[in-house]
Formats: structure tokens, C-alpha cells, sequence
């Protein structure tokens, strides 16, 4: 019995992808036989395929985050459609730049891992944040915000290490803003703006960002907008007081902080329930991001001595 299979292309021009060719077979070949033929036919058939215009276009980081959840075939499927080819066609799909096909790895649709395999990083290891926090419902976010900043947040803090602690976290409320709006203006204050409530603390966003300035760039409360008396200067101190104030400075308190930022954390996770589609953009964004948990390792070896503090 024949059946019809798909060499696909995504036509990527200066990063969007508007276009998909194809090339349609007849085969009774086995799925493993059909596919080795489709692969074994991408330039002959990129060059003899046809044009199909698609109503959405889409640039190759939504590609890969689409991918990365599962559910990259979305971006194309009306191709599908219109080829009258159901729902999952025995198909070939490589991504083609400025007219080049980028053939350097395979793997089958809807598999996340295309960023860490070994076949690909060359003796490099590192965690896939993708793979380790996914669960059966969806990816474990919560998990994952914990354990690359809250965990290092929460040594500190007991440590008694404050400063660094505050570094960590006003750092921590960056990384998140740049997650839910990109690097556009005052994500932070956006941010926070948007899931946080500082007005127990006596403060405000924009003042929060301020300090956040001079500690993460001088270690000190004066920022350049501090200093010209445009902002009004805050420190933070650890005791029970929500806030008071002292020779001019307005001190509040970090444990209280700390705790607001936690239930902001959890209000702006729950929109990644209400809205699934954010997730696309949290993954797109999220795999750009370093972390203590995923440093990249070389070979199998332990570190050479001398890469230890004491």
C-alpha cells in the first residue's frame, strides 16, 4: 500500500520564516526506509519544490521555543491542511537560511532536546532546564525560578551575608522582568508594578530600582538619580519593623521584601497558567539564561586542583 510523504522547508529570510516548500512522494516503504529517502533528497527536492505562502509568519526563536514545548508542527500545519496530508504525514521538515538548508542534526518533531545532546556539544555536558523540570502537566516553573535564584537568595540571607543577599535578589526581580516583557525600558519597574505590593514597606518601584543601581554597580545607596535628589534614598535594614526612618534614609525590611517578592513570584507564575501561550515566550527567553545549576562541563574529569576557595 502507498502512501504520500513530505519533504518539507522552512524558508527562513533575514530570520522570518513566510514560506514553506514542498516536495510530495509515493512510497511503500517502511517509516525508517521513507525517511531515509526523504533526508537523502533535501537538496535535489528544494530546488524541484513548491511554494506555499503561510498566513502567519514566524521567526526562528518562536520556532525553537514552540519546538521546545512540544508543538513546533503548529506553526505549519495549515501547509498540512492544504495538502490534504491529516494530522501527523510520514514528513522530513528542514529549516532553510538565506537559501541554505541547516541540516546538522535530526530529531523527531515535538522532541525538546535540541540544544544539549551530546551529538551536538562536542564532548561539552550541561543540564537541559527543559528536560529537568518538566512533569507530565506541563514544566515544573515554580521549581525552576527556586532553584536558579531564590536557593542562592536563601543561603545567603542565612548566612547573614544581607548585602550580597539584596544584590541577589534585586538581580533576581531583572532576570524575571526581562522573562515576562523582554529588553525593553523599566521592565523592573513594570515588574513590579504588575505583581508585587510595596506599599507596606513605604516604598516604591522605582525607588527599589534606584537601590538596586548603586548596590549592583557601587555597592552604595547612591545612585546617579539618588544623588540629584530626583529619587529618594532607601537602604534596608533586618528586624521586625516593617520600615522607619533615620537620618534621612528610609530603611525597610528585607525579610518583609523578600517575602513580597516570593508571592509576587507565585502571582506572575499563575499567568503562565491563565495564558498557556505565554510559555512560548518564557521558553524562548528562558533558554538564553545562565544558572549555578547548569554550568557547562568538559569531559568527565573533576576540576583540576586549584579551582577551589578555601
Amino acid at each position: 500500500m502507498t502512501e504520500t510523504i513530505y519533504n518539507l522547508f522552512l524558508m527562513y529570510q533575514d530570520g522570518v520564516c513566510s514560506q514553506v516548500r514542498y516536495v510530495t512522494h509515493e512510497t511503500d516503504k517502511g517509516d525508517q526506509e521513507a525517511l531515509d529517502f526523504l533526508l537523502g533528497r533535501v537538496a535535489v527536492d528544494l530546488n524541484n519544490s513548491k511554494i506555499i505562502n503561510l498566513t502567519r509568519p514566524f521567526d526562528k526563536a518562536e520556532h525553537d521555543a514552540r519546538t521546545r514545548l512540544g508543538h513546533g508542527q503548529i506553526l505549519w500545519d495549515e501547509v498540512y491542511q492544504i495538502l490534504g496530508a491529516g494530522d501527523q504525514p510520514l514528513s522530513v521538515v528542514t529549516p532553510v537560511v538565506n537559501g541554505i538548508p541547516q541540516v546538522t542534526f535530526r530529531a523527531q518533531l515535538g522532541d525538546p532536546n535540541i540544544y544539549l545532546r551530546e551529538d551536538m556539544t562536542q564532548g561539552v555536558e550541561m543540564d537541559d532546564w527543559i528536560l529537568k523540570y518538566r512533569k507530565d502537566d506541563g514544566l515544573d516553573l515554580s521549581q525552576l525560578i527556586h532553584d536558579d535564584y531564590f536557593e542562592a537568595i536563601k543561603i545567603t540571607f542565612n548566612a547573614k551575608l544581607h548585602v550580597s543577599a539584596m544584590k541577589l535578589l534585586l538581580s533576581a526581580i531583572d532576570s524575571l522582568a526581562y522573562i515576562e516583557f523582554g529588553d525593553t525600558a523599566n521592565v523592573f519597574i513594570k515588574w513590579m508594578d504588575a505583581y508585587a505590593d510595596l506599599k507596606p514597606l513605604g516604598i516604591t518601584s522605582e525607588e527599589l530600582w534606584e537601590l538596586r543601581n548603586g548596590l549592583l554597580h557601587m555597592t552604595n545607596l547612591d545612585s546617579r538619580a539618588v544623588t540629584k535628589k530626583k529619587v529618594r534614598r532607601i537602604s534596608f535594614h533586618v528586624g521586625a519593623k516593617l520600615f522607619y526612618e533615620r537620618d534621612g534614609i528610609h530603611y525597610f525590611g528585607f525579610f518583609e521584601l523578600l517575602m513580597e517578592v516570593a508571592r509576587a513570584h507565585a502571582r506572575w507564575l499563575e499567568t503562565y497558567n491563565s495564558n498557556p501561550e505565554k510559555r512560548v515566550e518564557f521558553v524562548s527567553r528562558y533558554d538564553q539564561t545562565i544558572s549555578d545549576t547548569r554550568v557547562a562541563r568538559y569531559g568527565s574529569a573533576p576540576p583540576p586542583h586549584g579551582q577551589a576557595i578555601s
